[in-house]
């Protein structure tokens, strides 16, 4: 940008900070955590500002639990299992893992999971820790798959 015009320069730091602005989530969790899951605490944060009846039909229609309304439930995947010092990690920012559903990595899966509870103004947080590899939403509506 040295030898670019100042308008030039001025203009791609004003559209930098507008696109800055208009993620709902930082880097980490645009990084780590799958579209599915930024929608979904994008809804929730929604309707936690602004209730409407038609926000809570679409979290519904997802497979979204609507109570608590604060909470998303996650899939947290990890190259092993989680440690003691990983669970305090999580427990201060306030998610709650469920360590009993750890399933490890296998096959063409080279991180296992497990389960957890976590407020939906702590997902940068969570994606931010350096053991979490991606994360991806628990509630889903289950709908049978091919077959026949």
């Amino acid at each position: 940008m040295k030898n670019w015009p100042a308008a030039v320069t001025a203009a791609i730091i004003i559209i930098v900070g507008m696109l800055a602005l208009a993620c709902p989530q930082g880097n980490a969790a645009q990084a780590k955590a799958s579209f599915e899951l930024l929608q979904q605490v994008s809804l929730r944060k929604q309707q936690i500002s602004s209730p409407t009846a038609e926000t809570l039909a679409r979290m519904k229609e997802l497979g979204m639990r609507t109570e608590p309304l604060n909470i998303q439930r996650v899939f947290i995947y990890l190259a092993k299992p989680l440690t003691t010092e990983q669970s305090a990690e999580l427990k201060v920012i306030g998610v709650s893992p469920y360590p009993e559903s750890w399933i490890p990595p296998s096959g063409n899966h080279p991180a296992g999971f497990l389960l957890a509870d976590m407020p939906v103004d702590k997902l940068d947080a969570l994606a931010a820790k350096d053991f979490v590899i991606r994360l991806d939403t628990a509630e889903k509506k289950s709908e049978p798959q091919g077959g026949g």
